[in-house]
Parts: structure tokens; C-alpha cells; sequence
């Protein structure tokens, strides 16, 4: 059993070296929660406002961007209509039509949206798209020199992105459908004989 005039092994801390100890606990948990939930990530991070000209100079570069991936993809199916094809002319001329309202609706959508993007509302955005299409198609057949490339803004470039994917994939699926063989006529098989 043990003595009690052993000696007891204890600790003796001061009050000012728990006070010290728990502001250095609760600072290192403060710091921790601050990393975990990014504010000192946030805080790091610049944050630039663009002027009217800088946006202007990026809402042009989309429009540019959303006008060239239309017309590639228009040409696409236009140069696929093109072929000589193995399916009846009316189903070509479908496909191919259906394709380019296909395009004209995502380049309208792509517009509008770039409109938003930069503050219009509703209507304004549809106006504004409308006159950004008749603008590019008006320059289409214009030469035209090569503009300074431009960095897009990730919200412009968001809305440029999807517009390239989705028309390259509406104009590869009309590609594919315009020069898919036919379906074969399943041709009647012997049957045997009794």
C-alpha cells in the first residue's frame, strides 16, 4: 500500500502560465478554423474591377468567340450536305436543316447569355443578341484583321466554352447522321423445309 508520507508527484502552474496556455489553445483553434473555412485563402486572392473598356474589349472577344465556333460548325454540316450522299435527299436536307436551326438557337442562347453577363436584363439581352447576330453575319463575308488575342474573364469564358462544345456536338451529330449508311433491309432467310 502506499505511505502517506510519500511524497505526491504534482505539477504546480502558476495562473498567469494557464492563462498563456489557453490563449495560445484558443488562438491555435481560431487559426485552424480560419484556414478550414478559406477566409485567409479569400483574403489572399486579388480582386479586380474592370473598367467599361476592359469589359467592352472582353464582350467583344466572346462575341468573336461565339461567332467563329457558329460559323465552323455551320460549315461543317454545310460542307457534309455537300456529299454525295447515301440517304434520300429529303432526309439529308432535314438533318442538315434541323442542324443549322440548332446552331442559330445556340448562338442566340450563347449571346443572350453574354448579355447578361454583363449586367443587361431580359430584354435588353434578347435585343442585344439579335443585334449582335445581324452584326456578325453582316461581317461575315468582310475580311477582317486579326484582333489581339484577349484572356477572357471566367464568366465570358464559361459561356464561350459551352457554346464551342455544344455546337461541335450538334454539328458532329448532324456530320454522322448526313453520312451514316442507310438501314439495310433485313432480306427474307430460308426457312427449312420439312
Amino acid at each position: 500500500m502506499s505511505d502517506p508520507a510519500a511524497p505526491r508527484a504534482a505539477f504546480v502552474l502558476s495562473r498567469r502560465a494557464l492563462a498563456i496556455a489557453a490563449i495560445a489553445a484558443i488562438a491555435v483553434i481560431a487559426v485552424i478554423a480560419l484556414v478550414i473555412s478559406g477566409v485567409l485563402a479569400r483574403g489572399g486572392m486579388a480582386h479586380t474591377v474592370a473598367s467599361r473598356d476592359e469589359v467592352a474589349g472582353q464582350q467583344a472577344a466572346a462575341e468573336r468567340h461565339i461567332d467563329r465556333a457558329y460559323a465552323q460548325s455551320v460549315d461543317q454540316v454545310n460542307r457534309a450536305r455537300a456529299l454525295r450522299l447515301a440517304i434520300p435527299a429529303a432526309q439529308a436536307d432535314a438533318i442538315a436543316s434541323k442542324a443549322l436551326a440548332d446552331l442559330s438557337t445556340l448562338r442566340h442562347s450563347g449571346l443572350v447569355a453574354l448579355g447578361q453577363a454583363v449586367g443587361l436584363s431580359g430584354d435588353a439581352a434578347e435585343a442585344y443578341a439579335k443585334t449582335a447576330e445581324q452584326a456578325a453575319d453582316a461581317r461575315r463575308a468582310q475580311p477582317r484583321p486579326s484582333p489581339t488575342p484577349v484572356l477572357l474573364a471566367p464568366r465570358f469564358y464559361t459561356i464561350v466554352a459551352r457554346m464551342g462544345e455544344l455546337a461541335v456536338r450538334i454539328s458532329d451529330d448532324a456530320t454522322t447522321a448526313l453520312t451514316a449508311s442507310p438501314a439495310a433491309t433485313p432480306s427474307p432467310s430460308r426457312s427449312p423445309g420439312p
